[in-house]
């Protein structure tokens, strides 16, 4: 008597607890799916900004992160595994304020130094760089010709 007495609780308990479960808002999708860490960072960031209707902003603000991560002193700084984590968070924030940057590429930049994947950065702003070229109905292509012309020029391409 006592275990139909416990299934049909649980079945109550089953469908209360699933009409209450709700998500706070959706991903917005991006064009492009894009795997790997690298890929869910950057379609988070991708539907952060695109609700915010800051893709085009975020998409310069990596492009300048992906500069400074190449001056070799920030490069030595930021990609040093001996370095602790507070260290780099302190160094990021203070570039993100000199740089101006959105608060969606500094909580980014924060996430990714939390979480100790500095190192996949590029990963993310080159994925996020897809996404972004696919948003914009770019489609990459190689031209090959029989001979060098110079009357050719790349921009006759576009």
């Amino acid at each position: 008597m006592a275990v139909p007495a416990v299934s049909g609780l649980s079945r109550q308990v089953r469908c209360f607890s699933m009409t209450v479960v709700r998500p706070f808002s959706k991903l917005v999708r991006p064009p492009v799916q894009v795997y790997g860490i690298e890929g869910r960072y950057a379609t988070a960031l991708y539907s952060a900004a695109s609700k915010q209707n800051k893709l085009e902003q975020v998409e310069k603000e990596l492009l300048r992160v992906s500069q400074i991560l190449k001056e070799p002193k920030m490069a030595a700084s930021i990609m040093n595994p001996y370095i602790k984590r507070s260290v780099k968070m302190k160094n990021l924030n203070d570039v993100s304020t000199k740089e101006r940057f959105s608060p969606i590429t500094s909580n980014l930049i924060n996430l990714l130094a939390e979480n100790g994947r500095l190192n996949n950065t590029p990963g993310v702003i080159s994925a996020f760089s897809t996404m972004m070229s696919v948003h914009r109905g770019e489609v990459p292509c190689t031209v090959t010709t029989a001979s060098v012309s110079d009357t050719l020029l790349p921009l006759d391409l576009l």
